[in-house]
């Protein structure tokens, strides 16, 4: 986590200055328990479980129909258990358990388009929070509460809810640096627990491999994604417009935030392209919600608010490349329309070593989703067929 103290600091404050005005006051925090749940099954008010009515707008409309976005429910055979990124305004250097405004919104902008197709369970944790960035505060201490939040909620939801089902992980930036840590001592480990892996959405986070591996950086056992219906794989990737990550970068090279202390000669970061995965040939499918984000994301985000519909979809506007280049790798973002088209685009606005780093998720959630929805497929009819030999064998053994 030092990485974030070395390089946090400086870029930030520079340019979110005259934004912090708005940080909370601290409020006290409670040693026991280590986590709360944001989104789980039962739960009234869920922000994991929005609506997803989405308006598609191409260059030609600005205001084309509101269509349902909508997938068809799975079945519950498959969960998902979410871990948002750095969203806390607390000035602590570790957040309370406190149901902040943007836990909600940021769990509603990643999490919900996922479940139609798994029961949600998403804890609120001790995350270092964005003061603890600004001051350079991530200790050792500081980045252990925050993982200890994560770790304790998932050792309940293995034990209480989970009843052998399919496991869909889902984290972005900090939350995919708790999942990395929370993956290489459960799953890479524990076969069994590995077979349940329907698939890990591990987003902004430098998720490493050895080069030219799928496996031997961050995970041992638990490759990188090859094809739509992989099981028990990895999706990763960071993302920024046309360059390469500059050599301060936080993000697409070994060294940076979250990653692991490797040699950038024998590893690199991952980047799997869920545009080529889910058969979009490079194609992004950008969903974005139009409601304003609390607090001071609001400026650093597109602003939609002249939509009416919760989502909003922007075909045929970015594609997207894995690039391998100057000792970084990269999702690169492609703008492919012409000057006429008037649609919101996205944009660097923490600076070149950050990318387009707080739309990482939305800028391919469409394939994302169409991906993981491919792997619950695969992981139920896996399920399915293993019924079968079991009904068969005990058929013939009662024939015998």
């Amino acid at each position: 986590m030092s990485n974030w103290n070395r390089t946090g600091k400086a870029v930030i404050a520079v340019l979110v200055a005259g934004i912090l005005t708005g940080l909370a006051a601290p409020t006290a925090g409670a040693a026991e328990p280590q986590f709360a749940w944001l989104c789980k099954p039962g739960r009234a008010e869920d922000p994991c479980r929005g609506c997803r009515l989405t308006e598609k707008v191409t260059a030609a409309a600005a205001e084309d129909q509101s269509t349902p976005y909508v997938l068809t429910r799975l079945g519950e055979k498959v969960d998902c258990f979410y871990v948002y990124p750095t969203v806390s305004l607390q000035e602590g250097p570790n957040a309370n358990l406190a149901e902040d405004p943007q836990l909600d919104a940021i769990a509603e902008q990643q999490a919900s388009r996922f479940s139609p197709g798994c029961r949600m369970f998403a804890p609120i944790y001790p995350q270092f929070t964005i003061s603890a960035i600004l001051g350079a505060k991530i200790t050792d201490q500081v980045a252990a509460t925050a993982y200890g939040g994560v770790k304790a909620a998932w050792n309940e939801y293995l034990k209480k809810y989970n009843k052998g089902r399919g496991i869909v992980l889902i984290g972005h930036s900090q939350g995919t640096g708790h999942l990395k840590q929370l993956v290489s001592e459960t799953f890479d480990r524990r076969p069994n627990l590995r077979k349940r892996l329907v698939s890990a959405v591990l987003i902004g986070g430098n998720v490493t491999v050895k080069k030219g591996s799928r496996t031997g950086g961050s995970f041992r056992k638990v490759p990188a994604c090859a094809k739509a219906t992989e099981l028990g794989c990895v999706i990763a990737y960071s993302s920024f417009l046309e360059e390469p990550p500059p050599e301060d970068s936080l993000f697409g090279r070994v060294g940076g935030a979250l990653s692991e202390d490797l040699d950038p000669a024998t590893h690199e970061v991952l980047c799997v392209n869920p545009a080529r995965l889910d058969g979009s040939k490079g194609r992004l499918r950008p969903l974005f919600n139009t409601a304003t984000f609390p607090g001071l994301y609001a400026s650093l985000l597109p602003n939609l608010t002249q939509y009416e519909t919760p989502w909003v979809s922007f075909p045929a506007l970015y594609t997207a490349s894995c690039q391998n280049a100057d000792g970084a790798s990269w999702l690169r973002i492609h703008d492919v329309s012409d000057e006429a088209d008037a649609r919101p685009r996205v944009g660097e606005k923490l600076g070149r070593t950050w990318g387009t780093h707080l739309t990482d998720v939305n800028l391919a959630a469409g394939n994302l989703v169409s991906v993981v929805t491919s792997q619950e497929k695969a992981y139920l009819k896996k399920l399915a067929k293993a019924k079968r030999a079991k009904a068969k064998k005990k058929q013939k053994k009662n024939h015998r």
